[in-house]
């Protein structure tokens, strides 16, 4: 699957780097459908977006959703399909995020439940509106912008790390349906990133300080996550190297080497003052839609 393919319709279901993303997909394909959920501000934003990509000679459409609501997904779905602009989808990726921080104790019921909802919940409603159409043609991809939090916990990171976790077990498992299935026309790609220079982690955190990583230039980001959909990668680390610690953590991590490990990489997140600007509330996550 190359950028000159025709015939291919991306969902994104995004937070944080909408923008950006719009701006690098409609490169190579030209017209972008987002769905967003209520929220003035937000609305704004994605038709000012949709207004950039029709002024570069693309073609885009705006729809409200609101991800943690199955219904809503649902019928934000059907009303794609029955579209005669725009029709199936064949690429779904899924990147609906919230932050919240803190130690396990501390933080609220509120808190692990948003971030369930919108990290995990959210990732489930949009495959499971998007899927059948898939499954029918058995023909399509689904992606999902985990984390490198979906293999490494972290000190403050009890919500945040479960939800990355779950969306890495689901991938997994969906892989493993559709091959029982015998589902082989349909891709699921799993992108793990470290930490990129987003508004998720700017909102929240100090920039994220790591011995051997530093955090990833969006582009960069970017760059990586259109290579790992358009080759269909199974799993798709950023950087690469990540790949390998992972390997090593799995392999040899005892708990008598933990300590030295977490001295080792020097991974230290420091939260923001109360006084600097808070993470958006989960009633303002929305998704996107990129369809050619």
């Amino acid at each position: 699957m190359g950028s000159e393919s025709v015939g291919k319709r991306i969902i994104l279901t995004l937070r944080f780097i909408v923008i950006y993303l719009y701006c690098f997909f409609t490169r190579d394909i030209p017209r972008l459908i987002s769905m967003k959920r209520k929220s003035v501000a937000e609305q704004m934003e994605g038709q000012r977006t949709v207004a950039e990509i029709l002024s570069d000679g693309g073609r885009a459409h705006f729809f409200q959703c609101n991800v943690t609501d199955p219904n809503s997904l649902r019928s934000c779905a059907h009303r794609i399909r029955n579209d005669c602009k725009i029709g199936d989808v064949d690429i779904v990726i899924c990147n609906a995020a919230v932050l919240r921080v803190g130690e396990i104790l501390e933080m609220s019921d509120e808190d692990f439940k948003i971030t369930m909802n919108v990290n995990v919940l959210g990732y489930i409603y949009t495959i499971r509106a998007f899927l059948p159409s898939m499954l029918e043609k058995d023909k399509g991809q689904i992606v999902a912008v985990a984390s490198v939090c979906s293999h490494f916990g972290e000190n403050l990171g009890s919500a945040y790390c479960t939800a990355k976790f779950a969306v890495r077990g689901l991938m997994d498992s969906l892989q493993m349906e559709l091959d029982e299935k015998g589902k082989r026309g349909i891709a699921v790609t799993t992108v793990f990133p470290y930490f990129t220079t987003t508004t998720l982690i700017s909102d929240q955190l100090t920039e994220p300080f790591s011995t051997l990583l530093d955090v990833v230039p969006l582009e960069k980001c970017v760059n990586e996550i259109v290579d790992g959909v358009l080759k269909e990668r199974v799993s798709c680390f950023i950087p690469r190297s990540l790949a390998i610690l992972s390997l090593i953590r799995r392999v040899a991590m005892t708990k008598s080497i933990v300590p030295y490990a977490r001295q080792f990489m020097n991974v230290r997140y420091v939260r923001k003052s109360p006084e600097e600007p808070t993470l958006l509330e989960a009633e303002e996550c929305h998704s996107l839609c990129v369809h050619t």
